[in-house]
């Protein structure tokens, strides 16, 4: 009996071994920023526990950090901006986007100084502007500008890294900044009644988006067991507000205040669609339009889209060509 014991616990334990999915352990390079709250949420509930993948994160300022990442071969996967996306595939670089996770109509702003008495975009015309150049700050300009007749060459562009915008403005090396959040609401914070934040919203969608190098077989399953966790963590925040609001504070070492300046302005949903397509192609088709780069030919965009991922998880969320 003993022996028929030890025999059905060894073949158990062997039985289960093999049963167990593969734990693949992955890097991230995750942008500091409450767009990345279905990665923080999925830490801190676990949510990539029981999936194929055993996960830590690389936080780094700004998408393109976390691009210049996955492509120098630092991590695995990365969050973008779409606007990343657009100006990286004019390069020809071989990457791809696996998922959509958020969405933001009002993440980027126009932020002027009140004695300037700039009360609309025309009024930008001569004036100093600092952007961070080659992302969402720098297309949103333009989408402005234009909006009003003009363009990038109508006013005085200055590049700064995204944490530098502010410190630009107060020394009064530019007249008006557009920065991406946090960064308009420290601004806000910090030089109170000294700064008007022009109402922009809805005039501009920013996603974020899971990015890797181009994916063989592995990295597909990879990402797919990537978006299972963030399904979860999605699933959570829409029925966990709270408790995830507070996750990322913690995570980000954020205010209350700040996180309710942001929150409704975003939509978490995980998905692959024509809109993600237009963007980029749009602020692409921009990049060459405006001799932005040296490149004059818009790509295929569908190049730098790999569905096979999603498709496995939420298949529903997937209107793409195939």
């Amino acid at each position: 009996m003993l022996i028929v014991f030890i025999s059905a616990v060894w073949l158990y334990s062997n039985f289960e071994s093999h049963w167990q999915q593969p734990k693949y352990p992955l890097m991230i390079a995750v942008s500091k920023t409450p767009l990345s709250t279905p990665f923080y949420v999925a830490k801190a509930i676990g949510a990539f526990d029981e999936t194929c993948v055993s996960v830590k994160f690389d936080e780094v300022v700004g998408g393109q950090r976390a691009f210049a990442k996955v492509m120098n071969g630092d991590v695995d996967f990365g969050t973008s901006s779409d606007s990343v996306i657009a100006f990286q595939s004019l390069a020809n670089k071989a990457f791809v986007t696996h998922a959509m996770f958020v969405q933001s109509d009002n993440d980027v702003k126009l932020i002027t100084r009140t004695s300037a008495k700039i009360n609309s975009t025309m009024d930008l015309k001569g004036k100093r502007v600092g952007v961070t150049q080659g992302t969402a700050s720098e297309y949103f300009l333009s989408t402005l500008l234009a909006l009003e007749g003009l363009t990038i060459e109508d006013v005085e562009l200055h590049h700064y890294k995204p944490e530098q915008l502010m410190n630009g403005f107060i020394n009064n090396d530019i007249d008006a900044f557009v920065p991406w959040e946090p960064f308009g609401f420290q601004s806000d914070q910090l030089l109170n009644g000294q700064i008007k934040i022009h109402n922009t919203k809805s005039l501009n969608s920013l996603s974020f988006n899971l990015i890797s190098v181009t994916a063989d077989n592995l990295l597909v399953e990879k990402a797919k067991c990537v978006i299972q966790g963030l399904s979860i963590a999605i699933d959570y925040i829409a029925s966990h507000p709270s408790e995830s609001k507070q996750i990322v504070m913690n995570e980000l070492k954020l205010s209350a205040k700040f996180i309710d300046w942001v929150w409704s302005d975003y939509i978490f949903k995980l998905g692959l669609n024509q809109s993600l397509m237009l963007s980029v192609e749009s602020q692409a088709i921009w990049a060459v339009a405006t001799q932005m780069t040296q490149f004059n030919e818009v790509p295929n965009i569908e190049h730098f889209i790999d569905s096979r991922a999603m498709l496995q998880v939420m298949p529903n969320a997937v209107n793409i060509p195939q």
